[in-house]
Order: C-alpha cells, then structure tokens, then sequence
C-alpha cells in the first residue's frame, strides 16, 4: 500500500518503550467506490446542483459485490472476522488476534508505550495480496497515535474570575445578532457536532439553556457521551454543544462521539464516516473542532481518506465547518531536538481541506446589535497560566497558512494565497528548495478570543470560554438557519461564497488590521491566512444566496 510505511517514534522520544502486542487488534479497510467520485478539483469546478440522497449515493457509488467477497476470502484466508460491512461508504473492519493481524498486512505491528500513552504503530509498509491492491485504498487501526487534538488553546474561565479580569462575554444570540444571523431557528434542519474523546452533562446543558431562556429538545447522542478525566476534552464537547444548541433552538442536534481513548486518525475518520453516512438524522451541517496538523508524521495517504469523506459530504450536500486552530502560524512537529521545541509553518486538517469550511477566530468588539470593531485574534503575547502549579502558555490566536497537502483550489485564484517556501541549510549552502501554491486557511472568521469570549455553563458553574472551537460551531449554527430561509442545503459553500466576495457583495465583514505570526490582514486583501475573507454578515449572505438561486432558474 503506497506511503503507508511509519517513522519509528522511539529515534524521536527515546522514552517509549515497545513490546509485541497482544489480544485483539481491529482494523478499517477503505475499499474503492463502485464508481469514481468525483476528485476535490472537479467539484471545486462545478459543485453539485443538487445533493444526493443516501440511498442514490449508494446506488451510484456502492462498492461491487465483486470486491467485498474478495476481502471476506482474504478474512477468512486469515483467519480474521468481518465485525461489519458499510458497502455505501466502502468500509469492512476486520479483527483477528495481533499475530493474525501482523501477519494478514505484512506489517512489523507493536505495542508502544510512552508515560500513560500506549498506541500501536508499525515502521514496514502495509503488504496486500494482488486480489486486493487494486481494491484496498487504505488500512486504518494499524497506526493508532494519539495524532488529533481539540482546537481550544486554554479552559474556560469561572464567569465571576472573567469579570474580575475585566474580560468581556456574550451569549451566542448576543453574537448571532451582531453577525446578522437570519431570524430563522432551524426548524426541520439536522446539526452534527463532531466530538472525538470526552462528553457534556446534561445538568449543565439544561441550566445553560434555562438561563438563556431557551426551550428545545434535548440533544441525541450517537456514540457514548462520558465526561472523562480530561478537563479540556470535556470543556471542548461543553463548549460546541451549547453554543450550537443555544443558536438553533429548533434544529435537531446530533453529538458523534468516537469514544476515542487514543486520539487516533482510524477513531477520528470512524467518527467523520459514522455522521456523514447517518441515514437515520440526515445531517445537513456538521461541525468539529478536533484535528491534527499536517506534514510531521501524517502520510498523504491517510489525508487522501479524509478528502474521500468529505468528497462524499459535498455530493451529499453536507457542510463540514472546520475549527483552524489556536496556535497562529506555527505549529509543534516531532524533531531531533534535544528540547523537542519545533514548531514549523503548517495547517491543521481537517480545515485544511478545499472541501471544508475552515473557521478562523477574531477579537470582537460590539454595542447593543452593533458590531463596533474586529481583528484577528492574537494573544501569543500574552502568558496563561491553566493551574498554580502549570506551565504558562500562549493566550492563542486564529491559526491559518498554506497547506502543504493540499493544491490551491479555482475558487481561491486570483486571492492572492502565498506560496508555502521551503529552504535548506546544509554543509554551510542554503537554498530554496520549492516554492509551492496551495490551498489557504482559513476561509472565514468568527469572534474567538477569550477576553470577548461566549457564556457557558460547564461542570456546574456559569464561564467563559473560546478559541476557534467556538468560531466552528457558530458557523455551522448560521448555516443551519440559511438552510432553512433558503428552503434547501448550502452544501458545499466555498465557490459560491468566494464568488460574492469577488463580486463586491457584503456577505462579509473584512478583518484589516493584526496578524496571526508569520501572516497579516491588510486593508487592500480580499482574504488573508489569519481571518480568511470575514466574519459573516448573515443576512447579507442570505440575500447573496438567494440572488444565487434566482440566476440558477
């Protein structure tokens, strides 16, 4: 199977510790569709002008017959077993002893461990019989690194200490009403909120909306929803639900949780495949705030089966909102340090997809239903302390840049992307190795910053909280109301929402002024690599849409 050989991790923290696995080990295949999807420039080209239901996809795009009883002989050869098939998406997983599993995929599979940590990881590529290399797009379950993480740069802070810092807050309708949401509330729509490890209590979702004043059903949980001992996984799960609840009081809402103990890419995709393919609540936006920074140890062959969900989300009609990260410019990657402090110019993923709607963060400053001022959000500047006995860390700011996995999409021609630049210094030359274009992140904005933080209720006290795993939420809770103006889904928004921009259209409220590090916003820029194009104006953008619409009839 190309690219999917592994760096061993023990060269780069010589702490870990391997040993032979044992018990049962489960693994995900990705089969080829029935027929080709359309590729990320086609769609990008000419978006579908009508979604796909559930069951047309799978008549269209199934995978054969043929090919799943070539993977039940390869099981059975195996001595492995089938535990489910999804022919519609092209997914078997398959288990079997960590002995048959080794040696079903010709790989060198152990078991690491680093402190509490314990993944499994292979260094040899994955090995597939000639029955299936034509059939088997990627193997997931054999690499298990904790590689994903939630967005959120700090916790949320008790309401009363928030005041006392003189922070300011708003409740998401105080927000929604300031970025001009339409009157809508998402009646008849299905939101999905994307959580990878972590959970809310309901107790403090019902206080939440009993101080707002806000009456709806409550949320329906797919997968477990147990706050763990992660204080910040459960903050982030918190966090999404009430802001998105809150928002579109009339939507169903819908919480994925993948249960993950090892934040791994294979429960990540799993999580992603399970909303997507959800033929039960139909959801038609979804949203998610973990994710995992491109290049270090991430193959392209791993991101291509991303890009293949959210391929099947754009035919399907499905928005995919994407939190950009909090970390500015930079981002941490495995290095021969001695200090293991490296950071490189890199975007997270999944916004980093051309097919997702990747959300930056600003500082927002408003008056009444008045938005007064916004910038990018940056406050690498500032030292946050999470504990009295803790490291302090950077305040955060609205991560962005150019992908370097990802080509620049048509719709972002002509927005003057930069170049991603790589050099080298070595044996005394230094020299510029490539100069690549591609895709930009982020697309949009929303308010982030924790000094003009969201109110929430979170492990029985009012808080605040932010970063862009708020900005992500709020722009699915928008997408969700156009829905229902619109009378049908927006689907895969990009090319429709960078074509108003070009044409003049106020859809947006434009960020001029800060940087997140390595990028800047300026006033002569459509868009730039901190704040995308804009915060929303939703009522203008419900007006852009329609006139959209009209011109397609």
């Amino acid at each position: 199977l190309p690219q999917s050989e592994r760096v061993s991790p023990i060269p780069v923290r010589p702490s870990i510790r391997s040993s032979a696995p044992s018990g049962s080990v489960e693994v995900t295949l990705v089969l080829r569709h029935g027929a080709p999807l359309p590729t990320v420039e086609q769609l990008c080209a000419e978006p579908p002008r009508r979604p796909l239901t559930h069951e047309e996809f799978e008549e269209k795009y199934g995978t054969s017959k043929k090919d799943l009883a070539a993977v039940t002989r390869f099981a059975k050869a195996h001595v492995l077993r089938v535990t489910s098939v999804q022919r519609d998406r092209g997914h078997v997983r398959l288990a079997g002893t960590a002995t048959a599993i080794r040696k079903a995929f010709g790989v060198d599979l152990k078991r690491y461990q680093h402190g509490k940590a314990s993944f499994l990881s292979h260094t040899k590529p994955v090995s597939l019989p000639r029955s299936l290399r034509d059939i088997v797009e990627w193997v997931f379950g054999l690499d298990t690194r904790p590689l994903v993480t939630h967005s959120s740069a700090s916790l949320p802070v008790p309401a009363k200490q928030a005041a006392r810092a003189g922070l300011r807050s708003y409740t998401p309708e105080e927000v929604a009403r300031l970025y001009r949401y339409p009157a809508t509330q998402g009646e008849g729509q299905c939101v999905g909120i994307i959580e990878l490890a972590g959970g809310y209590k309901p107790s403090d979702l019902e206080a939440y909306l009993a101080k707002l004043g806000v009456k709806r059903e409550a949320p329906l949980n797919v997968g477990p929803n147990k706050p763990g001992f992660s204080v910040a996984s459960n903050a982030e799960v918190t966090m999404d639900v009430e802001l998105v609840s809150a928002t579109v009081p009339k939507a169903r809402v819908v919480v994925y949780n993948a249960g993950s103990k090892d934040y791994s890419l294979s429960d990540y995709h799993r999580v992603l495949a399970t909303a997507i393919s959800d033929r039960e609540n139909r959801p038609s936006v979804l949203t998610t705030s973990w994710s995992f920074y491109e290049g270090s140890l991430i193959q392209k062959g791993e991101e291509a089966a991303f890009e293949r969900l959210f391929r099947e989300a754009a035919l399907l009609g499905i928005t995919v909102c994407a939190a950009s990260g909090d970390l500015g410019s930079q981002v941490p990657t495995e290095g021969g340090s001695p200090t293991g402090a490296i950071t490189v110019a890199a975007t997270s993923y999944p916004a980093a997809s051309a097919l997702v709607l990747g959300c930056g963060g600003t500082t927002l400053e408003g008056e009444g239903d008045t938005l007064r001022h916004e910038r990018v959000w940056n406050r690498l500047g500032e030292a946050m302390s999470m504990s009295p006995r803790g490291p302090s860390v950077a305040a955060g700011a609205s991560s962005g840049g150019v992908s370097t996995m990802n080509a620049l999409p048509l719709y972002q021609q002509g927005m003057n992307v930069p170049e991603q630049v790589t050099t080298s210094w070595e044996d005394g030359v230094f020299q510029v190795v490539s100069r690549t274009p591609g895709r930009g992140v982020p697309d949009v904005a929303a308010n982030a910053d924790l000094h003009t933080g969201y109110q929430i209720y979170f492990e029985g006290q009012d808080g605040v909280a932010a970063g862009t795993s708020a900005a992500a939420p709020m722009w699915a809770a928008l997408i969700v109301r156009l829905n229902e103006a619109l009378g049908q889904r927006v689907g895969f928004l990009h090319p429709r929402l960078y074509a108003l921009v070009s044409e003049g259209a106020p859809v947006v409220n434009r960020i001029t002024q800060g940087g997140n590090g390595a990028w800047f916003a300026s006033e002569g820029a459509l868009w730039n690599a901190c704040t995308g194009l804009g915060s929303p104006d939703g009522e203008a953008l419900l007006e852009g849409l329609r006139r959209l619409q009209r011109r397609k009839r």
